[in-house]
C-alpha cells in the first residue's frame, strides 16, 4: 500500500472535513428514521404501534447477521482504492434510493403495507451497514495517531450531529411544503437521498488509506474471529455502542411528547435543536480536554451535566421553556460519549493488533455497527410496544392518562437510565493510559519486521 505521509502524521484539515461528510450521509437516514419513522408508520401508513415495534426489533436482529461477514469482506478487500473506500463508491446510489423507498406508503392492504415496510426497512438498514462499516473502518486506515483518530471521530460526529440538527429542524416543514401525507414524506426523503449520494462520493474521492498492518495480507477468518473474541475492549465497545445508540433512538418519542403531552408541535424543532446544537459546540471545543484527561473522564463529566439537564426538565415537564433549557444542557452532557464512541473502537483495534498481531479493522468496527443496530432497534421497539401497551391511539385528539405517562417516561427518565449504564461500563475502561505504550510497541515491531525483510532480501 503506497503512502504520501508516514504513519502517525497529522492529516490535512481538508481530509478531516471531507471524511466527516460520510457521517452526514449516514445520518440523513439514521436521524430521519430515528425521529420520524415510527410516526410515519403509525400515523401516515396506518400500521399499529405494536406491529411497528416488533417489526423493528426483529429487523434489527436480522440485520446484525451480516455485520461480521461484512467486516470480514472489508478485511479481505484489496484494491487500488484500499480496503474500505471501494465500498463507499459501490453503495452510494442504492443507499439514496432506499431512503426514498422507506418513506413511501403504497396503497396496499394492511398485510401488504406491513410486508412492504419490513422489506424496505431491512433493505435500508442493510445498505446503511454497507456504508457505515467501511466508513467507520476508514478511521483506523487513514492514521494510527490517537489524537488524529479522536479528531476524525469528532469531525464525523460534528457533521453527523449537524445533519441531525438540520433533519429535525426542516423535515416537517419540507413535508408540509411538498403537500403533506405520503407524497410529502416521499419527496422529502428524495431530497435527503440525493444529498447523501453526493456526500458519500465526496468522502470517497477526498480520503486516503495509508496505515499498513503488522501482518500484511488477508486475515484468515478463523484467526480474525479468535482475535476478536480475545479482545476485551471489543466486547466493552460492543456494549458501549449498544447502550449509546439505544439512547440515540429515543428521540423518536419527541414528536409524540410535543403533540400529545404539550399539544404544541411547534415546540418540536426547538427541542431537537436544543438536543443537537450543544453537541456541535462541544465537538469544536472538547479535543484539548480529551487530550488532557482522556475520553473516559470526559464522558464522566458529561454524565453529571446530563443529570442536571434532566432535573431541570423534571421540575417543569409541561413548560416548553424549561424543557428546551433542560434539553440544551443535556445536549452538552451527551456530547462527549457521542463524540468519542468511534475513537473507543479505533483504540480497540490498536489494542487487538498489539495483543494478537492481527489487525482486523472491519471485524472490530462491526462492534459499533452491531451495537448501533441492536441499540436503536431495542429503543424503537420499546417505543412501539410501550405506546401499544399504554393504550395509545394514533391521531386521537386526547390520549389516555396511561399513554401520556408512558410517553413522558420515555422522553425524560429512560434516556437518563441509559446514560447511567454507559458511565458504569466505562468505570472498567483503562485503555486511555495504556494506549501510548501500545503504539510505541507496535511501531517498534513494524520497524523490526521491515528490518527483517530487508535483511532477508540482502541474503537472498
Amino acid at each position: 500500500m503506497t503512502t504520501d505521509k508516514i504513519e502517525g502524521a497529522s492529516l490535512s484539515l481538508r481530509e478531516r472535513i471531507t471524511y466527516g461528510f460520510g457521517d452526514s450521509a449516514a445520518t440523513f437516514s439514521f436521524a430521519t428514521m430515528s425521529a420520524f419513522l415510527i410516526f410515519f408508520y403509525t400515523d401516515v401508513a396506518g400500521i399499529s404501534a405494536a406491529v411497528v415495534g416488533t417489526m423493528m426489533l426483529i429487523s434489527r436482529v436480522i440485520d446484525t447477521l451480516p455485520d461480521i461477514p461484512m467486516g470480514m469482506l472489508i478485511d479481505k478487500t484489496s484494491s487500488r482504492f484500499g480496503k474500505a473506500r471501494p465500498w463507499l463508491l459501490g453503495v452510494a446510489v442504492p443507499y439514496g434510493i432506499a431512503l426514498v423507498l422507506v418513506f413511501t406508503a403504497p396503497n396496499f392492504s394492511m398485510t401488504g403495507k406491513i410486508v412492504y415496510a419490513f422489506i424496505t426497512y431491512n433493505l435500508m438498514v442493510l445498505l446503511w451497514s454497507a456504508l457505515s462499516l467501511p466508513f467507520g473502518t476508514l478511521i483506523s486506515l487513514m492514521t494510527d495517531n490517537q489524537n488524529d483518530q479522536t479528531f476524525l471521530t469528532l469531525c464525523r460526529m460534528f457533521f453527523g450531529v449537524a445533519t441531525a440538527l438540520v433533519v429535525n429542524s426542516i423535515t416537517l416543514k419540507l413535508v408540509t411544503a411538498f403537500g403533506g401525507g405520503n407524497r410529502g414524506w416521499q419527496l422529502t426523503a428524495a431530497c435527503f437521498g440525493i444529498v447523501s449520494i453526493l456526500f458519500i462520493l465526496t468522502t470517497f474521492f477526498s480520503t486516503k488509506e495509508r496505515v499498513v498492518p503488522l501482518k500484511e495480507g488477508k486475515v484468515p477468518i478463523r484467526e480474525g474471529l479468535k482475535a476478536l473474541a480475545g479482545n476485551k475492549y471489543w466486547w466493552m465497545v460492543l456494549f458501549l455502542g449498544l447502550i449509546t445508540f439505544f439512547n440515540f433512538g429515543l428521540p423518536g418519542i419527541t414528536i409524540y411528547y410535543t403533540q400529545y403531552v404539550l399539544h404544541n408541535n411547534a415546540v418540536f424543532p426547538p427541542i431537537m435543536i436544543a438536543t443537537f446544537l450543544p453537541n456541535l459546540i462541544v465537538f469544536l471545543l472538547v479535543a484539548p480536554l480529551i487530550r488532557k484527561i482522556g475520553k473516559r473522564s470526559t464522558v464522566f463529566i458529561g454524565f453529571f451535566i446530563y443529570i442536571v439537564g434532566t432535573v431541570i426538565i423534571l421540575m417543569r415537564p409541561l413548560d416548553p421553556t424549561w424543557i428546551i433549557a433542560g434539553t440544551f444542557i443535556k445536549g452538552f452532557g451527551f456530547a462527549p460519549i457521542v463524540g468519542t464512541l468511534y475513537a473507543f473502537v479505533a483504540d480497540a483495534i490498536e489494542y487487538g493488533e498489539w495483543k494478537t498481531g492481527i489487525r482486523a479493522e472491519g471485524l472490530l468496527f462491526s462492534a459499533a455497527s452491531f451495537g448501533q443496530k441492536i441499540g436503536t432497534g431495542i429503543s424503537l421497539a420499546v417505543i412501539g410496544w410501550t405506546l401499544h401497551l399504554s393504550g395509545y391511539v394514533p391521531e386521537a385528539p386526547v390520549q389516555a392518562a396511561s399513554a401520556l405517562s408512558a410517553i413522558t417516561g420515555l422522553f425524560i427518565i429512560v434516556p437518563l437510565a441509559g446514560y447511567a449504564l454507559v458511565a458504569i461500563l466505562l468505570i472498567f475502561y483503562r485503555l486511555d493510559k495504556e494506549y501510548p505504550q501500545i503504539i510505541t510497541d507496535l511501531r517498534k515491531r513494524k520497524e523490526m519486521e521491515e528490518l527483517r525483510k530487508r535483511e532477508a532480501g540482502i541474503t537472498a
